[in-house]
């Protein structure tokens, strides 16, 4: 999850404008001094710029004076028609509204600054405005408006050819990407933020990139990366001199120490946090606080405590009508829920999750991104040109010099001849450089641009493969997980009702349908919540060295009973081999592929659970003399986005999802999976893993 900095950055890039730098209670002095002195002004103006200066040091220690200050500096600006000044105060009251949590008026405000400084045509304003609505409108719904404002700012921004704005640009870019869970492109984005921090020698922004990178680090699994940016941060912090940025920071720590399981020191780091919010004024940090504390409970498997914070947290976002992380919060909220063996609440929060997540919707925030990301890329197609004309242009005048030059040769002494040799020599050298500068300037834009439409048809795959995702999870919501429902209603229906049938011969019958649905019902949900938890990288992966020959005898004694309704025998390799993988994981998969044998097999079938050595991985393979496949249903048995279905020999029901699980699974344990099987000659499921060095 990415804090949200962008606010605070925004507070630093609009004090650069106005010249107030942001202060605390050792500015007591100067505020008694600026009070004093409104009363010995006499220049209109330069009271709401008294006014403007005060508003300003109160904004971080006392709110309620500084729209005092700002209201009677707007007051005081609409009289004497000083529009800078009322632009300003409007833009110091929007401010603090954000930073009160009221963020409604704060646009509204914000809105008529924009009106303003647009009249004026003061661009320094504009960018700051924009760059301000821009956040405050990603609180909310309209997702693809705040990131219209945010290009707006940078359009403005290079018209102006002002650098500062690009950073909170390129980061708010960041942070739509990473909504996305596209954390390639935003890391990229929040370097390029940083590149331009770097360059401007802005500190604060400089840190709290270095945070953002390091959120991005963790979701990209490279722990040891995010760490060395947070302590980057760590080293500006003193630089910054700021109560908020510190509780930023040890947020950074907080997340880092939960994600690698040290969570003694993330406990520490936590209760460091909470003091510090109880000191900043608002509280602007608490729900950031409770999801972190949800976080700490859910990994101490604490679910009860976690359960609780999480609701605080979903409650304080939809009171504050803020929605950009709702999401994420029924997520692990759902997490919880599975934790305590609550299925039926995990299922409701995955669906409000996945509410939250469309109710800002992300088709339309891809739309938008694939749009500025086709516009600069025709920019840098522009640029291309422009220089490719800037090259002819100064070939030609080359030419015409050259001309000129040899038409003076035939009318001058040898020592002039000479002389003016030399210095065409020499221009020429300087045309040629200037040449070799702008032919690798056309280069190096040609392969960026060659990059962006690699990764733009990257992540257009991505894009249709999430949509099959979606599709395959709504078709067995809808059908397959609806069907031993209809069942168990079914037969509970008539159990009630006829009383009769309880005492028939058909009693035993139906309560094993019952019981078949139950537990088809059960799996399907099961494996509905690890697919879940796949797709959102919720899912732990702790390798450890065991046997293989375990699991094998663990899930054939589980689908002995099973196998024998149809005469089936199960046999398991006598190689006893040991691998360093995720047991559950393993687990999953060889119980998986076992029950797909046995529905498969017909009556007296043979299953084989074999196991083979092959350089440092080992090959486990799940062989079954069954009606085996057809080479068209092979080819889509491992994709999402076919749906292959079928019945078993027994008409036993699947949804094809358990194989798309193994597939994962393999994958996370560094392996591969593959099948090899011929209609009515049976089929052979291998798939391989890492074996251990112990």
């Amino acid at each position: 999850m990415k804090i949200r900095t962008n606010h605070i950055i925004l507070s630093v890039l609009f004090a650069c404008i106005i010249g107030v730098p942001t202060v605390f209670g050792k500015e007591t002095p100067k505020i008694d001094s600026l009070k004093a002195a409104v009363n010995t002004e006499t220049d209109a103006e330069k009271i709401v710029d008294i006014y403007i200066h005060l508003s300003s040091l109160y904004e971080n220690i006392n709110p309620d004076s500084s729209i005092s200050y700002a209201e009677k500096a707007l007051e005081l600006s609409q009289k004497i028609n000083y529009k800078y000044g009322e632009g300003t105060a409007l833009f110091l009251i929007s401010y603090v509204y954000d930073q009160t949590g009221d963020w409604l008026p704060a646009i509204s405000n914000l809105e008529q600054a924009i009106t303003i400084f647009t009249e004026t045509k003061d661009s320094l304003s504009l960018i700051a405005c924009y760059l301000n609505l821009g956040v405050l409108h990603s609180y909310g719904k309209d997702q693809v408006q705040a990131l219209n404002y945010m290009i707006k700012a940078k359009n403005i921004c290079e018209e102006a050819n002002k650098t500062y704005g690009l950073s909170v640009v390129y980061s708010n870019i960041a942070s739509y990407y990473e909504y996305l869970r596209e954390y390639r492109s935003s890391f990229r984005y929040y370097e390029k933020a940083f590149e331009v921090d770097t360059l401007t020698g802005n500190i604060d922004n400089q840190c709290f990139n270095h945070i953002a990178l390091a959120y991005n680090l963790l979701k990209l699994k490279q722990n040891e990366e995010a760490l060395l940016q947070l302590n980057e941060a760590l080293k500006l912090l003193p630089q910054i001199n700021n109560n908020q940025g510190e509780i930023l920071v040890t947020l950074g720590f907080i997340a880092y120490y939960i994600e690698v399981g040290e969570l003694h020191t993330a406990k520490e780091y936590i209760d460091r946090v909470i003091e510090l919010n109880s000191k900043n004024r608002p509280n602007k940090f608490t729900v950031d606080i409770y999801n972190f504390l949800g976080r700490y409970y859910l990994k101490k498997q604490e679910f009860k405590n976690a359960i609780r914070l999480y609701n605080k947290a979903i409650n304080l976002s939809i009171e504050q009508e803020k929605y950009d992380y709702l999401s994420d919060y029924y997520n692990e909220l759902s997490e919880a829920h599975a934790g305590l063996q609550q299925y039926q609440q995990a299922y409701e929060m995955q669906t409000k999750a996945r509410e939250a997540y469309e109710m800002l919707k992300p088709d339309e925030i891809i739309q938008a991104l694939s749009n500025f990301e086709a516009d600069e890329a025709s920019k840098a197609e522009r640029n291309k040109i422009l220089l490719e004309q800037q090259l002819t242009s100064a070939k030609n005048e080359s030419e015409e010099f050259k001309f000129r030059a040899k038409a003076g040769l035939a009318i001058t002494a040898l020592v002039i001849v000479m002389v003016a040799l030399i210095f065409f020599l020499i221009l020429r050298k300087k045309h040629l450089n200037e040449l070799k500068v702008n032919y690798n300037t056309i280069n190096r834009q040609k392969l960026l641009l060659e990059d962006n439409l690699v990764k733009l048809a990257e992540d257009e795959q991505n894009l249709k493969k999430l949509n099959a995702t979606k599709d395959k999870f709504f078709s067995i919501i809808a059908h397959d997980l609806k069907n031993p429902f209809n069942v168990l209603i079914g037969i509970s229906d008539l159990l009630r009702n006829e009383k009769e049938a309880r005492n028939s011969d058909d009693f035993d019958v139906l309560i094993n349908g019952m019981y078949h649905a139950a537990t088809s019902g059960y799996e399907l949900l099961e494996n509905l919540l690890e697919w879940s938890r796949t797709q959102t990288g919720t899912i732990k992966f702790e390798p450890q060295p065991f046997f293989i020959h375990k699991v094998f005898e663990i899930n054939k004694d589980l689908n002995l009973e099973v196998a024998k309704t149809k005469g089936i025998t199960i046999s398991i390799s006598e190689i006893k081999a040991m691998v360093y993988a995720d047991f559950d994981m393993v687990n999953f998969i060889v119980r998986n592929l076992l029950n797909n044998a046995i529905k498969f097999s017909n009556n007296n079938g043979k299953i084989e659970l074999l196991a083979k050595r092959d350089d440092k991985m080992l090959i486990v393979t799940v062989k079954d003399n069954g009606i085996g496949m057809s080479p068209e249903l092979i080819e889509n048995l491992f994709k999402i986005e076919k749906s292959v279905q079928r019945e078993g020999t027994a008409n036993e029901k699947g949804t094809g999802l358990g194989l798309i699980l193994c597939q994962e699974f393999v994958k996370i344990n560094g392996g591969n999976i593959w099948v090899n099987s011929e209609i009515g000659q049976g089929s052979s499921f291998h798939f391989s893993l890492p074996l251990s060095l112990s």
